[in-house]
């Protein structure tokens, strides 16, 4: 097997990418696909949200990224997914990358000893541009954007595609994966109007919107991810709609 690579990003904060980094790679693992995720935004909320420690694992895959990655790869406690964490220290990495004037395909290189030894490898991003950003979309087979539904967002979109179309220039061969509208709520205006304005502008890209849900805001304090809480809720099939578009399409 072949990791393919996907990395969610916005350049906007508060639009779901972890929730929905941690809910579909969890599904997936349930589902017997051997997953990695990769947590290179120092905010480390993908272990603090799967129960476990912050580590600067992410900080040793960035800088020191001529050793072999495994010795940073920690178990989650789940079988199939296993994470290499982040905390504070990786924003120190992104100064170092920018100083030593790393290239745009450093966190793909770093990652390719890992490669054959999952079915998928998953990349949280800070909403921030600056280095780790752009190098972690520049690694990526595929990108997926997480976009609120409220009208603040779309700027965020917008920069997001701009920088896609920015990489591709520089020789990013990866593929725009979708773009999923999260924290939809059938009852406002709001998000009816921001899904038809972001589905008139981006179409088929836009994926089927994932609704606010409180558990999702519970999971994290829990330590747990949506499906292993309540299999049932309609977040749980929601993310698994996205989980088998993802096995369709990459």
């Amino acid at each position: 097997m072949t990791a393919k690579i996907i990395t969610v990003a916005n350049q906007k904060g508060g639009t779901g990418k972890t929730t929905t980094l941690l809910s579909v790679s969890g599904q997936l693992a349930a589902t017997n696909h051997k997953v990695l995720i990769v947590d290179p935004d120092p905010q480390g909320n993908d272990a603090t949200a799967l129960g476990l420690s912050q580590e600067p694992g992410a900080f040793n895959l960035l800088v020191n990224h001529t050793q072999d990655p495994r010795q940073w790869v920690r178990m989650t406690g789940r079988k199939n997914l296993e994470i290499i964490p982040g905390d504070r220290s990786t924003a120190s990495a992104q100064i170092l990358l920018n100083a030593e004037n790393r290239p745009l395909d450093a966190i793909r290189k770093a990652l390719e000893p890992l490669l054959h030894d999952y079915h998928y490898i998953f990349l949280d991003t800070a909403p921030s541009v600056g280095g780790i950003q752009e190098r972690a979309v520049f690694a990526a087979d595929y990108v997926l954007i997480p976009t609120a539904t409220e009208f603040l967002s779309s700027n965020g979109l917008m920069q997001m595609m701009v920088s896609l179309k920015y990489l591709a220039q520089r020789g990013w061969d990866g593929k725009l994966l979708g773009i999923l509208p999260t924290f939809y709520d059938d009852s406002t205006t709001e998000s009816h109007t921001t899904l038809e304005e972001i589905t008139k502008e981006f179409g088929e890209a836009v994926l089927a919107p994932i609704h606010r849900a409180t558990i999702l805001r519970e999971c994290a304090a829990e330590g747990k991810m949506v499906h292993e809480i309540d299999p049932l809720h309609r977040a749980t099939r929601e993310y698994a709609t996205l989980m088998n578009y993802i096995l369709q399409n990459t």
